[in-house]
C-alpha cells in the first residue's frame, strides 16, 4: 500500500530535480544561441519538434533513474537502521544474559556462605 505511494514521492522529487537541471541548461542554449534563431521556417518548427520529443524522453527517462536511486539510497539507509537497532538489541540481551549470569553466581555465592554459617 504503502510502495506506491513512495514511489510516486520519489518520482516527483527526481521530477523536481531533472528539471530544475533542465530548465537550467535550457536557458543557458537559449541565451546562447538566441542570435543564430531568426527564421521561422517549417524547417525550423520540425527540428524545435523533434529536439522537443527527443528532450521529454530524455528528461523521462532522467526521472525514472534518478527515482529509483533516490528509492535505493532510502532503502539502504531504512536497512542500515535496521541492522543498528537489531545489533543494539542483540547487545542488550548480551549484556542481560550476562547480568543474569552474574546474579546467578552471586545468588550461589550467598547460598553458600549461608550455608557457611549454619555449620559455625
Amino acid at each position: 500500500m504503502f510502495r506506491p505511494i513512495v514511489k510516486l514521492i520519489f518520482l516527483a522529487q527526481a521530477a523536481f530535480e531533472v528539471g530544475r537541471e533542465r530548465i537550467e541548461d535550457c536557458l543557458d542554449a537559449l541565451t546562447a544561441k538566441a542570435g543564430e534563431y531568426k527564421s521561422c521556417g517549417k524547417e525550423h518548427i520540425y527540428e524545435s519538434r523533434e529536439k522537443a520529443r527527443e528532450m521529454v524522453q530524455e528528461v523521462t527517462q532522467q526521472v525514472w533513474q534518478r527515482s529509483e536511486v533516490l528509492e535505493s539510497q532510502v532503502r539502504e539507509k531504512i536497512r542500515r537502521q535496521v541492522a543498528d537497532f537489531s545489533l543494539g538489541a542483540l547487545g542488550d540481551s548480551t549484556e542481560i544474559n550476562e547480568l543474569r549470569a552474574e546474579i546467578a553466581t552471586l545468588r550461589a555465592e550467598i547460598a553458600e556462605l549461608k550455608n557457611m554459617r549454619a555449620m559455625v
